[in-house]
């Protein structure tokens, strides 16, 4: 979907614990963080990026545009999850125009959908170096029912959807405009949510290789919940470290440094097979991200698996902040859980600019 009229588009990440909206504006030199807030989700209110609850969603982003005073209409959302296939794709060399009126019979073999079921979009990445009869194509495909239902949602609550975006992409576009590295860089952006990681990984502005896995940051909760027979607002308060689990301080360690072992060695095998793909270009960098980013010990255990440096990202260190309307204590205990609403809410910039 494109982008219509020069209206404010805000970001809004629908995930599958909470709903995070941000609203960014071009300000001189700076893009200036507006407002920005993330609102909880009752459980099971999206399983593996699908809509359970409808009504539940709708007056998720209702009371996040109320408690935020929102008053643009026009949004960007991401999706995620099994109904999403994002894969790099050689075609023939032609140009946008005439990919565009073939795409759906070009790339049909590599979509395990009904053609019929999905909307498709595509970004040509470029020729082969040694075959410039190919070009490489970045292929987006969605089912459009999931499209369907979260464009239902947006609306019931109000609201006009103007993009839709991919959650691994929306967090690679977050890093590009708020995080600029050097185009000999090939930063691997890792973002951890509830329910999924994405993974992105760039080279001058373009996402050489994108996967979503299906596992995330509730992984240590219901772990937690399992293993030290508590409930889910406990477990998400040991998780935090809100809460001293006591005399279960070490099965608690045990716990988040195996959950943690599991998600480092899923980003291990997609980097390992990018370094099989682009030999010539190695990973200079990891940058982690999400709301489960700073979890115990999956900094470090990333690190020693990957064999490169890996930082925290935070979105917001790139903009400048409106203390007048943004809660400096929801920035502080949410920055990283901001990246896909941020890198959402930057696509209005860019649209524009």
């Amino acid at each position: 979907m494109g982008l219509f009229g020069s209206k404010d588009v805000v970001g809004l990440d629908i995930g599958s614990s909470s709903v995070k909206m941000a609203h960014v504006r071009a300000d001189g030199a700076e893009n200036r963080l507006r407002k920005f807030g993330v609102f909880p989700l009752p459980a099971d209110s999206i399983v593996d990026g699908a809509i359970m609850d409808h009504s539940s969603v709708v007056e998720g982003i209702r009371t996040a545009m109320r408690e935020l005073k929102i008053h643009e209409k026009e949004v960007a959302i991401a999706l995620s999850g099994h109904s999403v296939i994002i894969k790099k794709v050689q075609l023939p060399t032609t140009t946008a125009e005439e990919l565009e009126e073939s795409i759906q019979w070009e790339v049909e073999q590599y979509i395990p959908f009904d053609i019929k079921d999905v909307k498709i979009d595509f970004q040509v990445i470029g020729p082969l170096k040694d075959d410039p009869s190919k070009m490489d194509v970045l292929l987006v495909a969605a089912k459009t029912e999931l499209i369907n239902d979260y464009i239902s949602v947006v609306r019931d609550a109000g609201l006009v959807p103007r993009i839709v975006d991919i959650d691994s992409l929306a967090a690679g576009n977050a890093f590009e405009l708020t995080r600029p590295v050097s185009d000999e860089q090939v930063p691997m952006v890792v973002n951890v949510g509830a329910s999924f990681m994405n993974i992105n990984i760039l080279h001058a502005g373009v996402p050489l290789f994108t996967r979503d896995v299906p596992m995330g940051g509730g992984m240590y909760t219901s772990e937690i919940q399992k293993q030290l027979a508590v409930g889910f607002e406990m477990a998400e308060e040991y998780k935090t470290g809100k809460k001293d689990p006591g005399e279960r301080s070490a099965k608690l360690g045990e716990i988040m440094r195996t959950v943690s072992t599991i998600l480092a060695t899923e980003a291990q095998r997609s980097y390992n097979f990018f370094s099989a793909t682009y030999p010539d270009r190695l990973v200079t960098k990891v940058y982690l991200t999400g709301g489960a980013a700073r979890s115990s010990f999956l900094k470090e255990i990333l690190a020693e698996k990957i064999g490169v440096e890996v930082e925290i990202f935070d979105p917001i260190q790139g903009l400048s902040v409106d203390e007048k309307t943004v809660d400096p204590a929801v920035v502080s205990q949410f920055n990283t859980a901001a990246t896909v609403s941020i890198g959402l809410a930057l696509r209005n910039l860019e649209a524009r600019g």
